[in-house]
């Protein structure tokens, strides 16, 4: 706890009547890995110092409450931090100042983990400080009976996949990004992935959490039990609030056994009708043993292979509009191949499946999941790429990706895929560079599209700075003001993560 008295003193000192900082980029802060920015970035408005600041179609003014970082609180920080973690090199921040797409950039207190998001939920909008916690990647302790994992939040995901597979254990979130995200930005974002058909989202499985709030103290919920109904499950507040309401700085986490029979198919419809019908009858057949249904159309199958090395069609060459990967996962391997070659079977004589091979190896299985999770590499060499991340009836999801086809004609390639076992639906458009002429003819159809079916406008990407005024098309006033008021009452001079989640006109602060 040593460190975290340091930590809270760092917040309390930026915690004032006039708040120090902008907004903190934050991510799990372990042994004080902290970085600090007064870097700048275009699309601003200048007088002497940064007032404004153009995003997109959207204009974020500079809130007039915060104060300047200025030498002080500089060297504050290197009394606590040490010289080595305070980075003030403009060279050095460039990293942490803009996100993996290049498309956010800025520099109050902002948590920030593997920075792999894609709404610029953990950028820095002006000259905010950045908590980086990548340093915080311990594992505090693994029980084998209960399957409970504690660990710090700057742990990468797929550090924390390796040490599981060695105690003969998995995480329940997979996700293409796993190299480089962290645990703390996965809980931070209620990150859903590639499994959450089989193992339900974070909220489930997140058994515990411990997080530092605005005013530095330290909230210990780090439980590790499956069930706890003394009052008030808070934890629920930190998934998902991307560090708007507290830095998350370790996670108790309930990890299921690694079960020995893994086998996976990739499958070739002819239409998304197809498809749908598919989904039907494997969670009716092949029930408990399926673990992921994911699906990707012609344009994103075509773009994975002209764009990533050494990555091939598994079927032969033919004319296919969609493509599915089915994987079960079980504890009887000759039974769970078996049933899985049987449904396969009954769907292609029903017409289900027109082609599709199981992968007969590992190796062959790392190639199948290196088409699906490779189209978001994909399109970065592709050129721009516009990304939209929604929640949508399955019966009615691509509905929208024809639409936005129909409507941008030949001046943009539009894909879609995504996890079709929960309706989370992956729109991207992709052109040879941004255009606001192409960007007004997207939005708000996308988001007035999604809104009339009742759809949710983040699945599991969060809101951040790219959608935090897009709201109130998947939620109510009376439920977005609500936020508010949790978001003033736990941060009320509004220093965490500022300018993001929620609407800046209804995020006032005194």
């Amino acid at each position: 706890m040593q460190k975290w008295r340091a930590t809270r003193r760092l917040l309390l000192n930026s915690y004032s009547s006039k708040s120090r900082f902008d907004h903190p980029r934050s991510n799990p802060i372990s042994d004080h890995s902290t970085t600090i920015s007064r870097s700048s970035s275009g699309f601003e408005s200048w007088t002497g110092r940064i007032h404004y600041r153009h995003f997109a179609t959207a204009m974020i003014q500079r809130n007039p409450a915060f104060s300047t970082l200025n030498s002080d609180d500089i060297n504050y920080f290197k009394g606590i931090l040490g010289d080595k973690n305070v980075i003030e090199d403009e060279d050095t921040l460039l990293f942490a100042n803009t996100d993996w797409m290049r498309k956010y950039k800025g520099s109050t207190v902002v948590p920030q983990g593997g920075n792999t998001g894609l709404v610029g939920g953990s950028v820095p909008v002006f000259d905010e400080v950045i908590i980086n916690v990548g340093s915080m990647k311990q594992v505090i302790s693994f029980d084998k009976v209960s399957g409970v994992l504690v660990c710090e939040a700057g742990c990468i995901l797929e550090n924390l996949v390796s040490f599981l597979d060695n105690q003969g254990f998995i995480m329940p979130l997979d996700l293409g990004a796993k190299g480089s995200c962290q645990i703390g930005g996965n809980v931070s974002t209620n990150a859903g992935g590639l499994r959450l058909v089989r193992y339900g989202s974070l909220h489930g499985t997140v058994l515990g959490i411990e997080a530092v709030l605005a005013n530095g103290d330290v909230l210990d919920m780090l439980g590790t039990l499956r069930k706890d109904n003394t009052g008030y499950d808070l934890k629920h507040l930190f998934i998902g609030s991307e560090g708007s309401l507290g830095i998350v700085t370790k996670v108790s986490i309930l990890t299921p056994p690694k079960l020995s029979s893994v086998n996976l198919a990739f499958l070739a419809c002819k239409d998304y009708s197809s498809c749908q019908k598919l989904l039907f009858e494997a969670k009716r057949r092949l029930g408990e043993i399926l673990s992921a249904f994911e699906f990707l159309d012609n344009e994103s199958l075509n773009l994975a292979l002209n764009h990533l090395e050494g990555v091939r069609n598994p079927l032969p060459p033919a004319m296919h509009n969609f493509y599915v990967l089915i994987e079960t996962t079980g504890s009887d391997e000759s039974y769970d191949k078996e049933k899985l070659e049987a449904f396969l079977l009954r769907s292609m004589e029903g017409g289900l499946i027109s082609d599709g091979v199981i992968a007969q190896d590992i190796n062959q299985a790392s190639s199948f999941w290196r088409i699906r999770e490779g189209v978001p590499e994909a399109l970065m060499k592709a050129g721009a790429v516009y990304k939209y991340d929604l929640s949508l009836p399955v019966e009615t999801m691509y509905n929208l990706v024809e639409e936005m086809r129909t409507k941008l004609g030949n001046s943009a390639k539009v894909i879609g895929y995504g996890h079709l076992g929960d309706g989370n639906l992956h729109l991207n458009i992709s052109t040879p560079q941004y255009d606001d002429v192409i960007l007004a003819q997207i939005e708000p159809f996308v988001y007035e599209w999604t809104s009339k079916q009742r759809g949710s406008i983040s699945a599991e990407h969060g809101l951040g700075l790219m959608k935090a005024n897009k709201i109130f098309y998947s939620k109510s006033h009376e439920t977005v003001q609500l936020m508010a008021s949790i978001k003033k009452l736990m941060d009320p001079n509004g220093i965490l993560n500022p300018y993001k989640v929620l609407p800046h006109s209804i995020v006032s602060y005194s």
